[in-house]
Formats: C-alpha cells, sequence, structure tokens
C-alpha cells in the first residue's frame, strides 16, 4: 500500500502521526507543512498535478485545509473513498468537513496524534503496548499544554528534545524509541540533550522578555514579546510566576504566527485573544497568524 501523510512541522503533534504511520506503513511518503495555509497551498497543487491519484491511502493530521479545497477534495470520485482527516482543532469544524465520511475531529482533551491513534487501534491497524500509550499521552499533553498539571516533565522534555535535534532525526529516534523500548524513557545521552538545550533556552528566554510589553484587550492582560518560535512554551513556563498578566501574545516572524499560552489558567484566555484576531487554538495554547500584509504594515511603521 503506497501512503501519503500530510501533517504539522512544528511541533510534536504533527510528528506523532508521522511516527504512528512509520510503524506500519512499509511504503510511506510524508509532507510536512507549518500551518494550515501552507498546507492548503501545496495540497491543492499535488490535487491539480494529479499528484494525489498515485497513493492507495492518504492522510492528513493536525492540519486542515480550506473550506473551498476539502470540498474538492471529498466530492472527488477517485479520492473520497481514500482520503482521510484526523485533527483536534476547533478551527477545523469551520470548514464544513465534519460532513464527510473519513473525518476525525475530537475537540476535548484530545491531541491529532491521540485521536490517529485512537482511530488506529478501532481498526485493528496498530499493536497496542504500553511504550506507545505513554509517548501518545506525553505528546497530548504537551500539545494541550496540561502537562505541568500532571506533573509530566517527561512530555515537556519531549518537544524540548525535538526542537534539540530537529524533526526529521527525532523522528527517527523516537520511531525507534517505540519500536524497541519497553517503557518510554530517555536514554542518558538524550537526557543530556535535554539539559544542555534547557541551559540554552533559559538565556534566549530573558533576551525575549526583557521588553515584554503589556496591553489590555476586552479585559485581559496580555504580554507581547518577539521570540524565536521554538521556544514559545519555554518562554510562557518562565513568566507563569513572575508577571501579572492572563496570557502571552509572542510574536515570531520566523513561523509567521503570535503563539498565545495562558499564564492563568482560570479562563480560556489565549483562545479568546485568538479567535479576536482571526486565529484559534485550544483554550490554553492558541496562535494568530501573521499575514503577508501584516508583515509589510510592520515594515511600513519602522520606515
Amino acid at each position: 500500500m503506497k501512503v501519503l501523510l500530510y501533517s504539522h512541522k512544528s511541533d510534536i503533534d504533527g510528528m506523532g502521526s508521522v511516527i504512528l504511520s512509520k510503524l506500519i506503513y512499509e511504503d510511506l511518503e510524508y509532507k510536512l507543512y507549518k500551518n494550515p495555509h501552507d498546507l492548503s497551498i501545496h495540497l491543492e497543487e499535488d490535487y491539480r498535478d494529479g499528484v494525489l491519484y498515485n497513493y492507495d491511502l492518504i492522510n492528513i493530521t493536525d492540519l486542515s485545509p480550506n473550506k473551498e479545497l476539502v470540498d474538492i477534495l471529498f466530492n472527488d470520485n477517485k479520492l473520497k473513498d481514500k482520503i482521510y482527516l484526523f485533527d483536534h482543532h476547533e478551527t477545523a469544524l469551520a470548514t464544513g468537513i465534519t460532513k464527510y465520511k473519513n473525518v476525525n475531529i475530537e475537540i476535548e482533551n484530545e491531541s491529532a496524534t491521540s485521536v490517529y491513534y485512537k482511530y488506529l487501534l478501532e481498526n485493528n491497524l496498530i499493536e497496542r503496548n504500553d511504550c506507545i500509550d505513554r509517548f501518545v499521552e506525553c505528546v497530548t499533553r504537551e500539545d494541550l499544554w496540561t502537562w505541568k498539571d500532571n506533573n509530566d516533565t517527561i512530555a515537556h522534555d519531549l518537544s524540548i528534545l525535538f526542537n534539540s535535534i530537529g524533526y526529521e532525526k527525532y523522528i527517527s529516534l523516537i520511531t525507534n524509541k517505540v519500536l524497541t523500548y519497553d517503557k518510554f524513557i530517555f536514554s542518558k545521552e538524550e537526557q543530556e540533550e535535554i539539559d544542555n538545550k534547557k541551559k540554552q533556552v533559559l538565556e534566549k528566554i530573558e533576551l525575549f522578555v526583557k521588553d515584554l510589553v503589556i496591553k489590555e484587550i476586552d479585559n485581559i492582560k496580555v504580554g507581547f514579546c518577539f521570540i524565536a518560535y521554538e521556544y514559545r512554551n519555554e518562554v510562557a513556563e518562565y513568566l507563569k510566576d513572575k508577571v501579572d498578566i492572563d496570557t502571552i501574545g509572542m510574536i515570531a516572524l520566523d513561523n509567521n504566527q503570535i503563539s498565545l499560552r495562558n499564564i492563568k489558567d482560570d479562563k480560556p484566555y489565549s483562545r479568546i485573544i485568538a479567535e479576536k484576531y482571526h486565529g484559534g487554538g485550544h483554550d490554553n495554547a492558541a496562535a494568530i497568524p501573521i499575514t503577508k500584509d501584516i508583515k509589510e504594515k510592520i515594515i511600513n511603521t519602522i520606515i
């Protein structure tokens, strides 16, 4: 079976479905993108060029195409029975995609990896074991930003390892780990990599938050700073007990988005702010896209 997978490039949730797929499909190709806009552009190109017809199975995970493309793909007689979507973002519902079969979207307490894993288990496509279970749990807790509530430092360290070694090495390493380990643990070398990355991260964070700007939006205190995208979770964690804001808005021009993370957890501050400015995500972790027009406005403001 020839399988094509489209997934998210920027975090361990997008990587999770790649790793699970590598466990079960021998002939697997995957294409990774930073955001839904990039996915839609390249997925439409693959459709127009006839690339999609060369595969027996097409999975899309942790990202959803735009509404126009959804309708095209899921109404194509040659594709509609072999294209599947797995997501956990509420914004995916706006595309109307749930009216089609082979669509698996679960919003509450799920990552895209866990949605995909449940499907694989229910259809007897993967053999369950403790190591894979724990890996999926770690991905979900990190992606939903609940790892601290569960005192699950391994879940957060998994993301730090990903940021340290890059996605290709991460996919290879974790795939091998869940194939060969009885328990999901880090080796001595991996833990050293994580610890060294944490030291580097702390130095970066202190520079990022030095000029924090606080704005009140609809009675929500939002702290803004410029960061490199890979440090978004660590910046939020660093600020938890250090500043009186409700959420942190981290402007990452290298990934064309403002990442929002709750500093206070009594309300879904991050999602509220994201949706106000045409973004989306989860209650504690969300994002606003930085469009080309916004970038031009930034340049025009400076010059």
